[in-house]
């Protein structure tokens, strides 16, 4: 092998690990823009904060994070609740109105006058009322995330 051959190789291999420090700061550079632009698409999180039993039956404390861009002059959530061993066992429609925009609210509804341990599941059927301010619909099933920081899981 003569001295060309040897800096030919050397030259290759100069070039991929140039290459592969680029390609590594291109990447570093562009990951930390990703979170950031997913937290500016339009979303509306509801959270299953929390259940306890009262002398009422059982009661559930939701989070709602709007962050559509629109404040909710109205929205109602179709909830179905399913028991322990996943058979339907009550639907409610629970009116928020109004979710004011990049506002996070606590609100207390009354599920069930069982204990919270007969509910196996929550399911969000729909969304049948969501209009922003000027009165137009919005498509808020499709901005929806849910999770649950309860036992019970929330789904939809």
């Amino acid at each position: 092998m003569g001295a060309s051959d040897h800096l030919t190789m050397r030259a290759r291999r100069d070039r991929r690990v140039a290459g592969a420090v680029l390609l590594g700061a291109a990447l570093t550079w562009l990951l930390p823009a990703a979170p950031a632009q997913a937290q500016n698409q339009p979303s509306l999180a509801i959270e299953l904060n929390k259940l306890e039993d009262s002398g009422e039956g059982c009661r559930s404390m939701f989070v709602f994070d709007n962050r559509t861009g629109h404040e909710l002059h109205r929205f109602r959530v179709d909830l179905i609740l399913f028991d322990q061993k996943g058979v339907y066992a009550r639907q409610l429609l629970l009116d928020m109105a109004p979710l004011s925009e990049d506002k996070k609210v606590l609100a207390s509804f009354l599920l069930a006058e069982e204990p919270c341990d007969s509910i196996g599941s929550l399911l969000i059927n729909d969304l049948p009322w969501c209009e922003n301010g000027s009165g137009a619909e919005l498509d808020c099933v499709d901005l929806l995330e849910v999770r649950s920081r309860s036992d019970v899981p929330l789904e939809k």
